[in-house]
């Protein structure tokens, strides 16, 4: 496995979907979560974009790439927000600055965050666009010639690119894509796939989708991963309990204005089972869900988050399932995962970041098979007294 972390991208504190819960940005905070995941047993981090109140994930991945010496920076690019040409300059130039250690997430077409870029493009053209950016962005990343394109009539690029590649032929490209076209497309481009988080036997049937859509256009199967948040302790009992703590840290008031009730409301109650339908209707009756009601498999559940709320159908195109229990458990759970699905790469997350990294280190990550080259293990140091030395 490749274990991966979060940074910058999302906001962060203890109740973060609560104004009084959330820490207000700031670079001490995020070079000491940059710096832990650096001497942690994780590969990098994913900085994710499009959330309101956060840092540029560029700008953020250059203020911390000094402080660091071997994490990578997945950094999230919404194609036609920078033109292309602008994208390889400022890859070529992280990866100088970072000795290499750059790699890409192809997010999909989101109409709503191209819209406030001002892209407005119908949904095939979104998706012709997409195709048309990446590979525009690899030929002139890698210094090749940059083939014909509709959106990107790109010429004489080397007037404004001058920088030798870092990596060869560019870094790697990871990606995520829901619908039938966004798969295509993405399959096309990328070396990790990344499913929408679900069930073992949910993430089997999106992976063997995006197999069979690398094979259908004759390239290698890619990678495969996915984005989990965690709540993991020493025991089964913590864990629920810390999960209680953050449910009643959120209001009915507060749950059903935000996007995963809207997500109910929106798309009705057909396909539900018994135990969304209890859910759904005591949250309708004025009751906050127990955290055990929100289990949809063993040691997996929808807890709140930031952004959403708690997505009771895990419906969401966001990363709103959790995994939860001892570390055995969950470990356990991420072995199914791989053994069921074919998963090797995790990007996993919780809230607050840092006390949360060192606590997943020190507890689940041992008990994992993690490539050593690729995430050498860190010195033992106890929690507590990484909390500790965080507080001061």
């Amino acid at each position: 496995m490749e274990i991966f972390w979060t940074l910058g991208g999302a906001a962060d504190g203890p109740y973060p979907w609560e104004p009084t819960g959330r820490y207000r940005p700031d670079i001490g905070r995020l070079a000491q979560v940059a710096q832990a995941i650096d001497g942690l047993p994780f590969s990098g981090a994913l900085l994710a974009i499009g959330v309101p109140g956060t840092y540029d994930p560029w700008t953020a991945a250059a203020s911390v790439a000094p402080l660091t010496k071997r994490m990578r920076f997945l950094i999230a690019v919404y194609p036609g927000v920078i033109t292309p040409t602008q994208l390889a300059l400022m890859s070529l130039s992280l990866d100088h600055l970072s000795g290499g250690r750059l790699m890409l997430n192809v997010v999909g077409s989101n109409p709503q965050t191209m819209a406030a870029h001002g892209v407005h493009l119908d949904k095939a053209d979104r998706y012709e666009m997409l195709d048309d950016y990446w590979r525009v962005f690899c030929a002139l990343y890698a210094g090749e010639p940059v083939p014909e394109s509709r959106f990107f009539p790109v010429r004489d690029p080397e007037t404004f690119l001058s920088l030798e590649p870092v990596q060869n032929p560019w870094p790697t490209l990871w990606g995520a894509g829901a619908s039938p076209e966004g798969l295509a497309r993405v399959v096309s481009l990328v070396d990790t796939y990344l499913s929408h988080a679900g069930t073992p036997q949910e993430l089997a049937e999106r992976t063997a989708a995006a197999r069979g859509i690398a094979q259908q256009i004759g390239r290698p199967a890619p990678a495969l991963g996915v984005s989990l948040g965690v709540l993991v302790r020493e025991t089964e009992a913590e864990a629920w309990a810390a999960a209680e703590r953050r449910l009643s840290h959120m209001s009915v008031e507060r749950l059903t204005s935000m996007r995963g009730w809207k997500a109910i409301e929106d798309g009705g109650r057909e396909g539900a089972d018994a135990r969304e339908l209890r859910v759904i209707e005591g949250i309708e009756a004025g009751r906050m869900p127990r955290a055990r009601e929100l289990e949809f498999y063993p040691n997996m559940w929808n807890g709140p988050i930031e952004r959403v709320g708690i997505d009771v159908r895990h419906q969401l195109p966001l990363p709103g399932s959790m995994l939860i229990g001892s570390a055995e458990q969950v470990a356990d759970r991420m072995r199914e995962i791989q053994r069921v699905a074919g998963i090797e790469r995790f990007i996993l997350w919780a809230p607050p970041a840092l006390e949360e990294a060192y606590r997943v280190a020190d507890l689940l990550l041992p008990l994992l098979d993690i490539e050593p080259e690729l995430a050498p293990p860190a010195p033992p140091l106890t929690v507590a007294a990484r909390m500790a030395g965080a507080r001061a």
